[in-house]
């Protein structure tokens, strides 16, 4: 089963593009975002990692 990030902050009353914007984030980090969500990539390389790190350093489990 695919962890979806997405239902997981909503859970906890945070919309992920609200996130992003939040933290200055641009559409294109939005797009990893997703599919970060969905598990289409791990984050363990690149912007992506740098992404799930952001994302981990504020309470959110990624897969």
């Amino acid at each position: 089963m695919k962890n979806k990030l997405i239902k997981t902050m909503s859970a906890k009353g945070v919309k992920l593009m609200t996130w992003a914007k939040a933290k200055g984030l641009n559409h294109k980090d939005m797009v990893i975002l997703y599919d970060l969500s969905n598990g289409r990539i791990k984050g363990i390389r690149g912007r992506a990692k740098e992404l799930r790190i952001m994302l981990e350093k504020d309470g959110f489990k990624v897969a």
